[in-house]
């Protein structure tokens, strides 16, 4: 049978994140010890996050396994999201607090190396319809991790990116090097500007600020 086989990865991968006073340690604290938190998917911000769809033969068969027993083992998958791209404006707005916030650059490379065996990075489908769970081989983790795996067609200008991890909290990349530069948003709080400055100065990060020209966007600032 044929594989499908994905043979390049981006070079870099993007990490939006929303700034508040009560948010800003927790988030630079991150970068700091080198981790990516990755909460349950009925924390991300899509509805119809895990929908997906039983198979004929289930439905014959009187089988509930598409239903109960993948849900709950989704349930204790913790999922990261990031993107290929770092200018994408809706993003911007939904993901990094209005562009109050930042947007963290990886090294792919970096990061792959840094994360456990049992983590996975994958790329998202989009289709019209949810996917049909419809292998008996494959283990309920698999089919949580299917359902995790693909979203409706109307996302895909996000072209998704994401971390899977076996369980809720840190997934830990080991080296703070994977984080080759950070954005920050053109409407970002002064104290917020200046609190990521001085708190990552130590660690030579590269650090551009957004900058609008009328439908257009660009960052200054990073050598």
């Amino acid at each position: 049978m044929a594989q499908v086989r994905i043979y390049s990865t981006p070079t870099y991968l993007y990490r939006y994140r929303s700034l508040q006073d009560d948010t800003i340690d927790r988030e630079l604290q991150a970068i700091e010890d080198a981790f990516v938190y990755c909460p349950r998917f009925s924390d991300m911000n899509d509805p119809m996050e895990g929908a997906h769809r039983t198979s004929l033969g289930s439905i014959l068969r009187g089988s509930r396994e598409g239903l109960e027993d993948v849900a709950e083992a989704r349930n204790d998958l913790g999922i990261a999201s990031l993107s290929e791209v770092h200018d994408h404006e809706p993003m911007w707005a939904h993901y990094a607090g209005q562009f109050s916030g930042i947007c963290i650059m990886f090294s792919t490379r970096k990061l792959l190396a840094g994360l456990d065996d049992d983590i996975d990075l994958i790329r998202m489908a989009y289709n019209e319809k949810p996917p049909i769970l419809a292998s008996q081989k494959a283990s309920l983790i698999d089919k949580a991790k299917l359902t995790l795996a693909t979203k409706t067609v109307r996302w895909a200008s996000e072209r998704e990116w994401r971390i899977i991890a076996p369980l809720v909290g840190k997934a830990e990349y080991v080296d703070p090097a994977a984080v080759m530069r950070i954005y920050l948003g053109s409407r970002i709080r002064e104290h917020h500007e200046r609190t990521v400055r001085q708190r990552l100065r130590r660690m030579k990060i590269p650090i551009a600020k957004m900058k609008i020209d009328k439908y257009a966007i660009e960052f200054t600032g990073a050598s």
